[in-house]
């Protein structure tokens, strides 16, 4: 399957091999290796995680695979390669068996310790948003905003921490009507069932009388 038909849920955290033409061809191998390989490679070795906002693929090693055995190329400690998921839609995923993280646990724990923020980690382990979510910025939902007066109105909000079953995150755009609401502003959200479907709904503050 192709990168672009896995769900965000399918690839994060998993190590994940990248197979395309196109891909080794705008590769550098001296953004990724110390000393290049001498074979053809068909692919890389990639970790798929969330680098700030973006889903990203980091390269681990380079692939060349043959008689469907994966040979691989350790790439370098030193230099770090990252492709974000909109960049490799199109290639070909096959998500690799935990045997092969073995060999790359110091790679895989060095990246995962640069997540400074342990809030909007815990956010990504909530399977019950994973349909709102955008596939190149996994933070970022989809949320119905509801007022009396306005229209239904479908806005990208940032997840930043979750309390039990409530969610706080960060206005991405201007609404088109007045919520009273800007970009930029904090708003609480959840999931909620409407007509049998679940969707994220904006949950507004009590306004006092």
């Amino acid at each position: 399957m192709r990168v672009d038909e896995k769900s965000f849920r399918e690839l994060y955290r998993q190590i994940c091999l990248l197979e395309s033409t196109e891909l080794v061809g705008m590769i550098n191998p001296r953004d990724v290796f110390d000393f290049p390989p001498d074979e053809k490679l068909d692919g890389f070795l990639t970790f798929a995680d969330v680098d700030g906002n973006s889903f990203v693929f980091e390269i681990l090693a380079g692939a060349q695979v043959v008689g469907g055995k994966v040979k691989v190329f350790p790439a370098s400690y030193k230099k770090s390669r990252k492709l974000k998921r909109g960049e490799v839609s199109g290639a070909d995923v096959t998500i690799l068996t935990a045997d092969y993280s073995v060999a790359f646990r110091d790679r895989i724990q060095m990246i995962t310790d640069r997540q400074t923020d342990a809030a909007r980690s815990q956010t990504r382990l909530i399977k019950t948003i994973d349909d709102f979510r955008h596939p190149d910025y996994p933070d970022d939902v989809a949320v119905y905003f509801f007022d009396e007066g306005h229209r239904a109105e479908l806005l990208w909000v940032r997840c930043k921490t979750v309390d039990e079953n409530i969610l706080t995150g960060e206005l991405l755009v201007d609404p088109r009507q007045n919520f009273n609401l800007h970009a930029g502003d904090s708003v609480k959200f959840g999931v909620a069932q409407v007509n049998a479907q679940n969707i994220l709904i904006h949950l507004p503050e009590k306004r006092d009388a």
